[in-house]
């Protein structure tokens, strides 16, 4: 798989040329191939190296006045701001992992940071076989250490569009993260026959100017959101021109995708984001047949523009069927934090055939619209408006399974809100509260009213050191209505049963918060916002009534959702992963702070074995 990019020269801000040059990414790895029915799975290794890096560093030299600069060994142009980054390997996105379903990934991960720990999540890949190998610190592992290494080993059992990522710190918004593509031989493709061509990935980022524990420590501490100042597609991305020394200036690198009349072009979409930045994308004069999400498949759906959040994968499939010409594809951070910088970002579609410049259409936050215009996911809507296209009305293309059953086993409650906690009076307790002062106040954000603390060692490899005190769900925790409770949330589920979850953003604050599980796919069954705030017991209240109505039958499979901000999403599964699987909200600051609970699904005894001599780690108490 290429990365194809144009050079965008604006001279005085005049149209100039574009060159394209092709970066390969792991175009030469064995493990890139065709996948088909007498396909024999292979093992497919991988080194990574994590080191601190940067943007527009020396190797970019003269980047982007003399443009093969841009892409000298080592150059990382970005934006083109110099910016300290978490890098693999030395590249942004980090390698791409292509592989057909059924081989084995190994991944050595080395970690050449000099204070940071470190860790990989496969984020749609379900593990079944190796849960320890989920990347999760303290849930599934111990951190990898400063000049540690750790090996990853794992079957991609499942076909689909996925991501790697950083699950340590604020790595993921630094540069640590990379696509993951698994495919299927054609006859177990059901998508097989709808397009010629399955070559393009587009890796979506929200991007800001400042250093990560920057803006996490101004967030935190300050309650101004640093918010990001635009979008990168695949590393790249035209910010403010960038001027030289005699005054001529200059746009960075675009992403170009090629096409040919005639053909029919599969892209995978991910958004691997890690702010309240939803983004919107559509190309000009062209729509889309989404097929996939998260790596399902769902029944064809036309539409002129998607909207995906932090954590979602689309896969869609192009017609270019439209004159030999370039084109815009458009993005626009939608609603949240990215609305008010009017975040956006461009990529060109080029077709075999055009000349190498710039689109001749504009160039601007706003997209070109049209009557009637079609929209997949709108944000902060759900089944309540319907001219909005919203997830629950997609239709899976899979066999329904257990969770169609007209009752669930098991029926668990997932509130959430800003809880402003008053400390008029300085309690000793809340010194360590690293979140947001609001005048007397510090603003928490929680599930079921209880911030997440991470034990001090992974659960799933030694449960033997889980105490009584250990772990807490909202039964154990008590007064945290009026009371800060931290602690090692943990929810049960029986093995094999079903489990279906009703999550409710009561709505004080405008936020839409896309929630991801690990470990699984769920079924999204109902979703719904009210026009204010809604609370859990008016809610059960409206479904004693028989007021919410679920789709039990054909209901999309996803690994992240959102939820509206004053509303509700209800999610089925069926509990068949043992282990201890990682629910939160995929906004990195969130998930940091405390937005985040475990599901236990079974006991210990149906749990897999970790590899002998697995890392361990914990507390040290000196003895006297």
């Amino acid at each position: 798989m290429s990365r194809l990019v144009a050079l965008i020269l604006v001279p005085s801000l005049q149209l100039c040329m574009l060159l394209n040059i092709t970066v390969a990414i792991n175009d030469d790895h064995p493990c890139h191939r065709e996948c088909n029915d007498d396909t024999v799975p292979m093992t497919c290794h991988y080194n990574f190296i994590l080191d601190m890096y940067s943007s527009m560093s020396k190797a970019c030299a003269d980047c982007p006045f003399n443009l093969t600069d841009c892409f000298n060994p080592g150059c990382i142009p970005a934006e083109g701001k110099r910016k300290a980054l978490y890098l693999v390997n030395q590249q942004l996105p980090g390698p791409a992992i292509l592989v057909c379903k059924g081989d084995r990934i190994i991944v050595d991960l080395k970690n050449d940071l000099l204070t940071e720990t470190t860790s990989i999540h496969w984020h749609g890949q379900h593990l079944q076989d190796a849960p320890f190998m989920d990347g999760v610190p303290f849930v599934t592992q111990c951190s990898i250490p400063p000049a540690g290494l750790f090996r990853y080993d794992f079957v991609a059992d499942s076909a689909g569009t996925f991501v790697w990522h950083s699950h340590s710190n604020d790595q993921r918004g630094e540069g640590m993260f990379g696509s993951m593509i698994v495919r299927s031989p054609p006859s177990s493709d059901p998508l097989h026959g709808l397009y010629d061509q399955d070559e393009h990935v587009m890796v979506l980022t929200d991007w800001t100017r400042i250093f990560g524990a920057e803006v996490f420590a101004i967030d935190v501490n300050t309650g101004n959101l640093v918010r990001p100042h635009t979008i990168l597609v695949n590393g790249l991305g035209r910010y403010l021109p960038i001027k030289s020394e005699n005054g001529s200036e200059m746009h960075m690198p675009t992403a170009v995708f090629k096409v040919e009349k005639g053909l029919r072009y599969r892209f995978r979409i991910i958004n691997v984001g890690v702010q309240d930045c939803p983004m919107e994308m559509s190309f000009d004069n062209h729509t889309m047949l989404v097929v996939s999400s998260d790596g399902r498949d769902i029944v064809p759906l036309e539409v002129d523009s998607l909207r995906i959040l932090s954590g979602e994968r689309y896969d869609i499939i192009l017609s270019a069927k439209q004159k030999v010409e370039n084109y815009w594809i458009r993005f626009r951070g939608m609603d949240g934090a990215c609305d008010i910088t009017k975040a956006h970002q461009v990529a060109v579609l080029r077709y075999k055939g055009a000349p190498e410049v710039e689109p001749a259409a504009k160039v601007a936050y706003e997209i070109p619209s049209k009557k009637n215009m079609r929209q997949l996911n709108p944000y902060n809507k759900g089944t309540e408006t319907p001219s909005a296209i919203s997830i629950p009305t997609l239709n899976s293309a899979e066999p329904d399974d257990a969770t169609s059953k007209s009752q669930p086993d098991q029926q668990i409650y997932i509130t959430y809100d800003y809880l402003n906690l008053d400390e008029r009076n300085h309690r000793r307790w809340l010194e360590n509260i690293d979140v947001p002062a609001v005048e007397s106040f510090r603003t928490l954000w929680q599930l079921n009213h209880i911030t997440f603390k991470f034990p001090s060692f992974p659960l799933l490899t030694q449960p033997d050191m889980i105490q009584p005190d250990t772990l807490c769900n909202s039964t154990s925790a008590k007064n945290c209505l009026k009371e800060y409770c931290t602690c090692t949330h943990v929810i049960n589920a029986k093995l094999n049963s079903v489990v279906e979850l009703i999550i409710v953003d009561e709505g004080s604050k405008i936020f839409n918060h896309p929630v991801h599980l690990h470990g699984y796919h769920f079924r999204v069954i109902a979703m719904e916002k009210f026009n204010g705030t809604i609370t859990l017991e008016k809610l059960k209240k409206m479904d004693r009534e028989g007021k919410i109505r679920r789709k039990l039958r054909g209901a999309p499979l996803k690994d992240t959702v959102m939820v509206p901000s004053g509303g509700y999403t209800i999610l089925r599964f069926h509990a068949n992963n043992p282990g201890y699987w990682f629910f939160h909200c995929h906004f990195e600051m969130h998930a940091d702070i405390g937005m985040a609970l475990i599901f236990k699904i079974g006991e210990h005894e149906d749990f897999r074995k970790p590899p002998e001599n697995f890392p361990k780690c914990g507390k040290y108490k000196p003895y006297f």
